[in-house]
This record gives C-alpha cells, structure tokens and sequence, in this order.
C-alpha cells in the first residue's frame, strides 16, 4: 500500500499558492491512493520582537466562501477561541461548496513541539495528487466519512499567547500557528523527499500541484523539478541545493513580482522541503489506508 512520504507547505504566498493548488474544474469522483499523515512544527528560537497575525479590515469583514466544521477536543477555551480564528482566516480565503470538516485535539505532545496537521487522504484527481478538501470540491461532495483535516495542538507548551493584539516577546502566537498548520491540511503540501540518496517528488506515480510549481532556481524559465527523473541523484542533488522556489504567475503578484524560496530540512533522511519563513519542522510518520 502506498503511504504519502513527505509534505511541503509555502504559507507565506497563501494568496498566490490557493489557484495553484485548488483550481476549480469538473472531474470525475477521484480514487484514494494513500493516507498522508500530519506534520508537526516545532518551536524555534523564541522572538525578541512583538509578533501579530494582520487581519486587514476589508478581508476581517468578508463573508466566509467556505464551511469548516470543526470538532474539538479538550481545547481551553482560550486555546479554542484563538484556533477558531484561525478558521475563519481559511474559510474566508478558500472557495468550496462542500463543508470541510476537521477533528483538532489540544493533547500533550513531545518536547517543543507546537502541534501538526494534515489530511486524512490522499487521491488520484485526474492524474494529480489532490487531498480530501480538494478531491471533495472536484466531485462536488463529501468523499469520505473521515475528518478532512486531523490536527493536534500542544497542551503542555507553557509559551503560548492566544490574545488577539501582538504576541509579547518571547510568546509563540497560537492563532499564526494554526493558521499555518491548516495551510498543510486543505492542501498546501508537496511529495518532495530523499531516500537513499535518489529524490522523488512522487507518489503512486503522482505529483501534487504544488510539486507542478517547484523550479530548481528562482525564474520562470528555471527547470521544474516534477520533469527531472524521478528517483534519480540528479533530483535529490535539487532538493538539497538550497535553489529551489515555488514559481507562478499569481505568486509573483503577491510576492514582489518573486517567486517563493524554500529551503532543504533534513531531507537526506526523506523527510521534507520548507520554506523560508518556517524556522524548524519535524518529519512526518507514514501511515497507509
């Protein structure tokens, strides 16, 4: 049985990755082929700056274009509060008429670890990768009884700040977090790994659309890594040379008229590819359907 190997995320382009990832098409109700697994961030070096998450006036008064329904369990209510923020951030950024549901759990996790997120499938939309939000916008309904997202917050990080102004010095902001870690379940992930020396950017002979859009250098005439040979040194040689960037026309026009870098974590140990705004990240588990 195949099992989704690694995920890659590009939060700070959201705007310009979302047409990228979940375009809107016909087509007929996919195959599920795997089932990826969260990936947990972990905590980086704490900031000496006040951070906060913008929430512009014109988009904090939009109406939501999506339903999330969101079961959780064992969250304070502050904790919940700020994860439900986070929410309405996506469900006023994505377009979908099929509610997406996620199971999120404020539980004890392992030392600096922040939490994680991830979908609960993944399947063959028209020859691409696509995971459950995305498969259930393509069909035009809910494709499987599981959570779309499943999600895991930590109940023993003392440094949290769940407020709504800036995050004090020192204090990880929960909202952005869990913002972030949403991008990966709803479907801002890649199948960028290392194994054995060869790279693959592959699954059951499947690409995500976010792999369609890394380029080993940071124009748009640059090779894309998904038409290198697959598991081949040449693609694992890619993955690690820290050249690597997520490229399209609508990411250029949120980021400055630049593509998005991203850079290597580990991934001679076939865990994954990060970008550049991400401080540290921990490899996902596999499971398999």
């Amino acid at each position: 049985m195949s099992t989704l190997r690694t995920l890659t995320v590009a939060g700070a382009t959201a705007a310009g990755l979302l047409a990228a990832v979940a375009p809107v098409s016909a087509a007929p109700a996919p195959k599920p082929i795997s089932t990826p697994t969260a990936v947990a961030v972990y905590a980086g070096p704490a900031s000496t700056r006040q951070t906060v998450v913008l929430d512009p006036t014109a988009d904090s008064k939009a109406a939501p274009t999506a339903k999330f329904v969101v079961t959780y369990v064992g969250f304070s209510t502050t904790a919940k509060a700020a994860f439900q923020r986070a929410v309405n951030t996506w469900a006023k950024t994505l377009t979908t008429s099929v509610p997406i549901t996620v199971k999120a759990t404020w539980e004890p996790l392992g030392t600096g670890i922040l939490g994680s997120a991830g979908p609960s499938y993944g399947w063959n939309c028209s020859g691409l990768m696509c995971i459950d939000a995305i498969a259930n916008k393509k069909a035009g309904k809910n494709l499987d009884p599981s959570p779309d997202i499943v999600a895991r917050f930590s109940s023993n990080f003392s440094n949290w700040w769940f407020g709504t102004g800036p995050a004090p010095k020192g204090k990880y902001d929960f909202h952005s977090v869990v913002t972030h870690e949403l991008g990966h379940g709803v479907g801002f992930l890649g199948l960028g790994s290392i194994t054995g020396g060869l790279g693959s950017v592959q699954l059951s002979g499947l690409n995500t659309a976010y792999d369609r859009a890394t380029r080993l250098g940071p124009t748009s005439t640059s090779a894309l890594l998904w038409k290198m040979p697959n598991n081949s040194t040449t693609l694992a040689k890619a993955l690690t040379s820290n050249n690597v960037y997520f490229d399209s026309a609508k990411v250029r026009a949120a980021n400055g008229a630049k593509s998005a870098a991203l850079r290597p974590q580990h991934l001679a140990a076939g865990q994954q590819l990060l970008p550049t705004s991400t401080r540290r990240s921990s490899p996902p588990a596999t499971r398999t359907p």
